[in-house]
C-alpha cells in the first residue's frame, strides 16, 4: 500500500486573509491506528499533519477498510479556508482475487455471531453506560452495533454467493460494477475457478454500511428489499451517520459540533432496531432455503 499525493494545499487564514501553500514534501504519513475490528478486519487510519507557523496545526487523514480500499478521508485545516487540496489517496497494486479470501474466513453462521455481539454490547451498555449522552462508553457500544450489523450484511451475502453458482451469475449479470469488467485470457487462465473469485473479491470490496447499495446487491442475489421489512429505515440511514461522526470526529458533527444524543435509552433502541431488521433478512432466507430457493 502507498499513499499517493499530488499538487499542493491553498489555506486562507481566517482573520488575516493572507494565502498560504503547502507543498507535497511536508506531508509526512504515518499510520495511526484507529483499528476498530469491522467485521473483516481492523479498520486502519494514515495521518500526514503540518505545524504551520501562521496557520497552526493541519491535518489530512484517510481511513482503509477493508484491506485494499479507502473508506473515507478527510482534511483538517481549523477554522481557516481550503481554497485548493491536494489529490491525495490510498494507491495499492491489484492482488490476486483469492488474496483477500485468503486473509478473512467467512464464518458458518454470521446470524449467530450477530446475536452474541448484540447480547454482549447490551449487557455492556446496562453494566457501564451512562444516561447522559456524551459519553464515550455510549458512543463505543454505538459503534459497536453498527459494526455488527455490517459484518452480518457482509459475510451473510459472501457465503451464500460462495455456496450457489445462480447467486454468482445473477450478480455477474445484473451488478452494473461486475457486469462492466473485462479481463485477459492470460488473467482467466492464472487464477482457478476465476469467476468464483472475482464475484467474491468485488463483495469484499463493498462499503456495507452504504445500505441502499447493499440492498441493491441482496435483491439481485436473493430477490427481496431488505429494507422494506422494517418500518425503521431512516432510523439506520441516520445511525450510520451518526457512527461516522463517532469514529472520525470523536462525536462531533461536521460543524465541530459535540452530538449529545448517545443515551443509553437512544443507544439500546438503536440496537433493537438494528437486531430487527437482520432477523428479518435472516427470516426470509431461511424461508428461501426450506423451499430450495436461490441455490
Amino acid at each position: 500500500m502507498e499513499i499517493r499525493v499530488s499538487g499542493r494545499a491553498t489555506i486562507k487564514h481566517q482573520s488575516t486573509g493572507d494565502v498560504y501553500e503547502i507543498e507535497e514534501e511536508e506531508l509526512s504519513w504515518d499510520c495511526v491506528g484507529g483499528g476498530e475490528d469491522r467485521g473483516m478486519g481492523p479498520e486502519e487510519q494514515y495521518e500526514a499533519s503540518v505545524d504551520h507557523l501562521q496557520l497552526g496545526n493541519l491535518s489530512w487523514s484517510i481511513w482503509e477498510y477493508p484491506v485494499g480500499v479507502e473508506s473515507y478521508k478527510s482534511t483538517n485545516v481549523g477554522p481557516h479556508e481550503l481554497i485548493e487540496d491536494f489529490d491525495y489517496g490510498l494507491e495499492h497494486s491489484e492482488p490476486d482475487a483469492f488474496d483477500i479470501l485468503d486473509q478473512y474466513s467467512i464464518p458458518e453462521n454470521a446470524f449467530s455471531i450477530f446475536m452474541d455481539s448484540y447480547h454482549h454490547t447490551g449487557d455492556l451498555l446496562a453494566d457501564h453506560g451512562d444516561d447522559l449522552g456524551d459519553q464515550l462508553i455510549n458512543r463505543m457500544i454505538f459503534s459497536q452495533q453498527i459494526g455488527a450489523m455490517e459484518a452480518y450484511l457482509s459475510d451473510t451475502i459472501l457465503k451464500k454467493a460462495k455456496e450457489s453458482s445462480k447467486i454468482r451469475n445473477r450478480l455477474i449479470l445484473q451488478d452494473k460494477d461486475l457486469s462492466k469488467e473485462k479481463f485477459t485470457l492470460e488473467e482467466i487462465d492464472r487464477t482457478s475457478d476465476f469467476v468464483k473469485a472475482k464475484v467474491l473479491d468485488h463483495l469484499t470490496s463493498v462499503m456495507y454500511h452504504n445500505l441502499k447499495k447493499v440492498e441493491v446487491l441482496y435483491n439481485i442475489a436473493f430477490g427481496f428489499r431488505f429494507l422494506d421489512l422494517t418500518p425503521n429505515a431512516d432510523d439506520l440511514f441516520r445511525a450510520i451517520i451518526l457512527r461516522h461522526d463517532c469514529v472520525h470526529r470523536n462525536g462531533h458533527d461536521k460543524d465541530g459540533n459535540k452530538i449529545l444524543i448517545f443515551s443509553k435509552v437512544f443507544v439500546q433502541e438503536t440496537a433493537d432496531k438494528i437486531k430487527y431488521l437482520v432477523e428479518q433478512i435472516e427470516n426470509t432466507l431461511n424461508q428461501q432455503a426450506k423451499f430450495g430457493c436461490n441455490t
